[in-house]
């Protein structure tokens, strides 16, 4: 009994334990537009923070898109999203007031405007969707977070977001937490991303 009150604990103070369908169920939102969605911060989806994007915001995302039929493979386009991914996180940043986030879950004094791997999972998920939604990705679509670490197997649990490429099923991590906001996240396969921590 005392170590399952252990577990809990530990589980408790973690700002990464949240399944990754609870991730979406609870905080994420499926209907987010370039004009309205919320960003998530503080650890754990602690602040929600409304964002509208200047129209001038979302062409230069688009713009990463331009000539996309001369992408010939599912490797570039993943170039093309962490290009994306970086540049929402920017411009998002800016009008949030959460561009000064740090990487990975740093100790700061004040959690508000940071974020870890439950906020930088949502986020990205949110910055993938609205790319999908509006078809501008052509090799992938948006997949369930990834989830890995589980204490007991000597790993801190981490999460992210996941996409699937199309033609062959492999699913990869696109991670936003290793990096400072407005970074280029790492997408790695998730068999891969699975082996790390």
């Amino acid at each position: 009994m005392l170590r399952f009150l252990i577990l809990f604990t530990l589980l408790s103070l973690s700002a990464c334990t949240s399944t990754s369908g609870y991730l979406l169920t609870f905080y994420s939102n499926d209907k987010a537009t370039p004009d309205h969605f919320q960003v998530c911060h503080g650890y754990s989806c602690r602040y929600r923070v409304d964002v509208n994007l200047p129209k001038s915001y979302w062409q230069e995302v688009t713009q990463l898109f331009q000539g996309s039929d001369t992408v010939s493979t599912p490797e570039q386009e993943r170039a093309q999203i962490a290009k994306a991914i970086a540049l929402l996180e920017r411009r998002a940043g800016q009008v949030s007031g959460i561009e000064h986030d740090l990487a990975k879950s740093q100790k700061t004094k004040d959690t508000y405007g940071q974020q870890d791997c439950i906020d930088e999972t949502v986020n990205t998920t949110t910055y993938l969707r609205l790319l999908q939604t509006r078809d501008l990705l052509r090799w992938h679509r948006v997949s369930t977070p990834a989830r890995r670490g589980y204490f007991v197997d000597g790993r801190w649990p981490h999460n992210s977001a996941t996409i699937l490429e199309t033609t062959s099923g492999q699913q990869f991590s696109v991670d936003s937490w290793p990096r400072a906001n407005g970074e280029l996240p790492d997408i790695t396969p998730v068999a891969a991303w699975y082996q790390e921590g």
